[in-house]
Order: C-alpha cells, then sequence, then structure tokens
C-alpha cells in the first residue's frame, strides 16, 4: 500500500451562508449551515490518478475548494502528509498542494511566462527573484503543456482552452507533490482534452505526482483513472462519496445509477453515454466484430428495434469489412436478399419503407 499524502476523516462539506436561501434537499447540521456531502473519508496516495465525478450539484467543486483548504470544512478533518490543512500556514500549503480553479484568473496585462512564473512563489523570497533553478522549472512547464508558442503573449489575449493550458502549467511549476484540478478540460476540444489527461497521467506515473481531476469526461475518467471518486445525492439530504477503481463501480451498477437520466443511458460496455433508443420496428441482425456494432447503432438510430443473428424475421446481413462490406436487407425470410454497398443506401431505403408501412 502506497503511504497516503491526502486524507480525509468523516469530513462534512458545505457553505456557510448568511443571505442564499436554504435548498430543501440540503441537510443542515447548524444554523447557517449547509451540508453538501458528510461522512467523507478519502486517501490519495503519491503516483495515482484520481478523477472526481458526479452530477452538476453533487458538490465537487465544494469538495476541491474543502481538500485545498480554500473553503472551511463543516466537520471532520483533512490530513496533508499529516498536518490538518486548515492549520497550515498558506505558504507551507503553497509547497504540498497546487489548485487550478474553473474560474477565470483576474491577470491585468500579464504575460503567460509571468503568469505560470507565479507557480514558484513559495520558493522565492521577498523580492520575487527567480533564481536559474526557478526559470529552467518554469520552461520546463511551459514545454510540457504545450504552451511554448504563445509564452510572451497576454493571457486576456488567449482563447479559454489556451488559458486553461496555462493555468496548468503554473501549477505545474508550483512543483508540489499534490495537484487539484478543477474541470481543467471544461474548454478544450477532444484533442486537446487528450492531451491533458495524457500529460496529468505521465505526472503520476513517471514524477509521483498525485493528481485530482473533477471532470464531465466519464469516457476518459474510466481508461486513464486509477481510482474514482463518485459523488451522488441519491435524492438524500446529501451526496454519498464512493471510492473505487473504475472497472468496480461500472460492474457494480454505480455509475449507472449516478448519471443515468430520462431519454438516455449508460452503457456499461462501451462505458459511455447513449440515447435511449424506443424501437418498434423489429430488424434481424447477422454480422459480427465492428462492423456489426456501427451497423447496430445505424439501425437504432432510424427507429430499429435490432435483434442480433435473427434470421425468423426481417434481417440484415453484414460481409465484408471497411469500404469493402456488403449489406443484403431480407424484407422477409427466404426472401431474395437486396444488396447494398454502403450503410448509407440501406438507411435510406429502410426509411423509405418504414415511412411507407405507417401510412398503409
Amino acid at each position: 500500500m502506497r503511504e497516503s499524502i491526502l486524507k480525509t476523516s468523516d469530513l462534512a462539506i458545505g457553505y456557510r451562508s448568511r443571505t442564499r436561501k436554504d435548498l430543501p434537499w440540503k441537510k443542515q447540521l447548524h444554523k447557517g449551515e449547509t451540508v453538501v456531502a458528510e461522512d467523507i473519508n478519502l486517501e490519495l496516495g503519491s503516483g495515482e490518478l484520481v478523477c472526481l465525478l458526479g452530477p452538476n450539484g453533487s458538490g465537487k467543486s465544494t469538495l476541491m475548494r474543502t481538500l485545498a483548504g480554500v473553503q472551511r470544512s463543516l466537520g471532520g478533518s483533512v490530513l496533508l502528509k499529516g498536518s490538518d490543512v486548515g492549520r497550515l500556514h498558506p505558504k507551507k500549503t503553497a509547497k504540498l498542494l497546487s489548485l487550478v480553479l474553473t474560474e477565470r484568473v483576474m491577470t491585468g496585462n500579464m504575460s503567460v511566462y509571468s503568469l505560470v512564473a507565479l507557480g514558484r512563489y513559495p520558493y522565492t523570497g521577498l523580492m520575487g527573484k527567480l533564481s536559474q533553478e526557478d526559470e529552467a522549472i518554469v520552461r520546463l512547464a511551459i514545454e510540457t503543456t504545450g504552451t511554448r508558442p504563445f509564452a510572451h503573449r497576454h493571457i486576456g489575449d488567449l482563447s479559454d482552452g489556451e488559458r486553461q493550458k496555462v493555468m496548468i502549467a503554473r501549477a505545474i511549476a508550483q512543483d508540489t507533490p499534490v495537484i487539484l484540478l478543477d474541470e481543467p478540460t471544461a474548454h478544450l476540444d477532444l484533442p486537446n482534452r487528450l492531451e491533458i489527461i495524457r500529460l496529468l497521467k505521465t505526472l503520476a506515473r513517471e514524477q509521483q505526482k498525485a493528481v485530482v481531476l473533477s471532470t464531465h469526461e466519464l469516457d476518459l475518467a474510466l481508461q486513464a483513472a486509477d481510482r474514482i471518486w463518485l459523488m451522488n445525492r441519491s435524492g438524500g439530504a446529501s451526496s454519498v462519496m464512493l471510492s473505487a477503481i473504475p472497472e468496480s463501480l461500472v460492474l457494480e451498477g454505480h455509475l449507472e445509477h449516478a448519471f443515468t437520466r430520462n431519454g438516455f443511458e449508460f452503457d456499461s460496455h462501451s462505458g459511455s453515454f447513449r440515447f435511449r433508443h424506443e424501437g418498434k420496428w423489429n430488424v434481424g441482425l447477422v454480422a459480427a466484430g465492428i462492423m456489426a456494432y456501427w451497423t447496430q447503432r445505424a439501425l437504432e438510430r432510424i427507429g430499429c428495434r435490432v435483434i442480433k443473428a435473427a434470421t425468423d424475421i426481417r434481417y440484415v446481413e453484414v460481409e465484408g469489412v471497411g469500404s469493402d462490406g456488403c449489406w443484403r436487407y431480407y424484407t422477409e425470410p427466404g426472401a431474395e436478399a437486396l444488396e447494398f454497398r454502403s450503410l448509407d443506401d440501406l438507411l435510406h431505403v429502410l426509411k423509405s419503407y418504414r415511412v411507407e408501412e405507417t401510412l398503409h
């Protein structure tokens, strides 16, 4: 077992508010205190990449802020390297933990390089002068995150995605054993989301960083995370926290329970969400491999209820792979097949048949 670098014990998180109206599904411990989640017992080890998942409103951002000591807990404790994070001196905390939030940072005319260099503030003197070692660490953080092409531009001139990469570079420059990131891929396109996840996984593996990121990227989390922290309100007064490896959460149905909503569902086979198709037109499918998967997807999308390997009703039989595939459609068992060299052509005919049957 790895030594825990961050640990919570019976942690309760939430907010203290004098003006905000109490929400009916939230639990109150004391007057003016509203609990978002409680009885949270988590451990984070070095070299671990943890993804924090949960529906909107389950308390992910509140948990991240509480773990970082930015927001006070309502009960229990957060220990960082064995010390209560709420009692640590801010500069000591900054040498142990770096935090990347989704809020836009007010930077004025600061350049990308200058902002990344702020990550070295826990190590510089009163004048904030960077040593050669500090400069080298800043340059490495910029290179690692792919921000070198715009390192001398002003922050205000960057896109949201570029700005997010710069904030991650600053956290890397801070060189802490723990990195917490709240929705770090929220403003990035797919290639950049993959790049950031790969980068964070590399930091955990090769530099033994303990990394926690909250995210809505369920499919990426299932592929990359060593462990998932799952928050789900489950209709109760406060959220429930589960901690397990991704595969266990899928096999035990916890992810499906947390995220399935009307109109779509969690597909435990692919680890992704899909529309819930209410097909009313039975079509058999005789196929295998990738051709079977994508043919079934296409048939369901146009309103078919697909029954695999069925030849006692109208059915589609697929042969070949890739662009050489051949789709044979049998309008009834024993009938002569209609052949198509593209899935698009097959769907066009099926839809026209469906319209004719509906009219009659």
